[in-house]
């Protein structure tokens, strides 16, 4: 996992997100240990838990992020989730308070809809809400419909996780050959039938991929970084996964292949079946 965060830093990734729930804390302690010496060239964002939202919570939470993450100042601390047992006020109170002691740069929430999204902004004023990462990628996009406006409007900056539809945009997986993780295993998107319907969508990812020497991830995350005011965070497991994702900036897909890129995958109707069934197929082979 170093070598992998090693790698994104040679090749210009500079934005590194994680949070206090990953791990357990495991996570930002790894991301510590691989920014030693590299502190000035990325921007580290973390988040505070949905149930630390409260005043004193939230200051003890960034202190242990801060000492887990062996750095003097987060740039950008997100609420993960909103929890309505914690009024915004208080929590927002907070993250003022962490701003002018220094120990945070910059106030984000992750996973607001529209309404929270406001509710955030009059609460943190007369300090600006920078960011609100939520799942976007070229099968989900909602947030078009309302969120995403806005943010631009607001200058608030999506960051968008689940870039790759946790795989289903990366070309590998059709009918016939099914992930084995246990994460893709309980999502219905990868069932039988809804691989088949995506179909057309692979076949426009790799027509792209084709056209650029590039692959279909990369294509499917470059149909983000072309929008205004998105930030990408694919995951990366291994020094890999962090190559082929650097190759996905440096160029742009064209007006008309952004076109039947997202006409093709508006016309995906997936079976919106229940992921208990299978939850429960993954277990069995446990």
């Amino acid at each position: 996992m170093l070598e992998a965060y090693q790698k994104a830093i040679e090749r210009g990734i500079n934005f590194i997100d994680t949070a206090e729930i990953y791990g357990r804390g495991k996570s930002e302690k790894i991301v510590g240990e691989a920014i030693r010496g590299h502190r000035e060239e990325v921007v580290i964002a973390s988040k505070v838990s949905p149930f630390n939202l409260g005043h004193r919570g939230v200051m003890k939470a960034a202190e242990r992020s801060l000492r887990r993450l062996e750095i003097d100042t987060i740039d950008l601390y997100q609420i993960h989730f909103p929890n309505p047992l914690f009024p915004i006020q208080n929590t927002m109170k907070a993250m003022k308070k962490l701003v002018k002691q220094g120990r945070i740069r910059s106030v984000g929430v992750s996973n607001f809809n529209l309404k929270k999204l406001k509710d955030a902004q009059e609460a943190l004023a007369p300090i600006e809400l920078v960011s609100n990462q939520v799942r976007f990628n070229l099968l989900d996009r909602e947030i078009e419909q309302g969120l995403l406006p806005y943010a631009n409007t607001e200058r608030i900056t999506i960051i968008a996780y689940s870039p790759l539809a946790q795989g289903l945009l990366t070309g590998k997986y059709k009918s016939d050959s099914r992930p084995t993780s246990f994460i893709q295993g309980v999502n219905p998107g990868f069932s039988s039938r809804n691989l088949t319907r995506l179909a057309e969508v692979n076949r426009a990812l790799s027509e792209s991929a084709k056209a650029h020497g590039k692959t279909p991830s990369q294509v499917a995350l470059n149909w983000l970084i072309c929008k205004d005011n998105i930030v990408a965070i694919p995951g990366v497991k291994n020094a890999e996964h962090a190559i082929s994702d650097a190759g996905a900036v440096d160029w742009r897909l064209t007006a008309l292949e952004i076109e039947t890129l997202e006409k093709t995958a508006a016309e995906v109707r997936f079976d919106r079946i229940s992921a208990i069934p299978n939850l429960v197929k993954v277990l069995t082979r446990l």
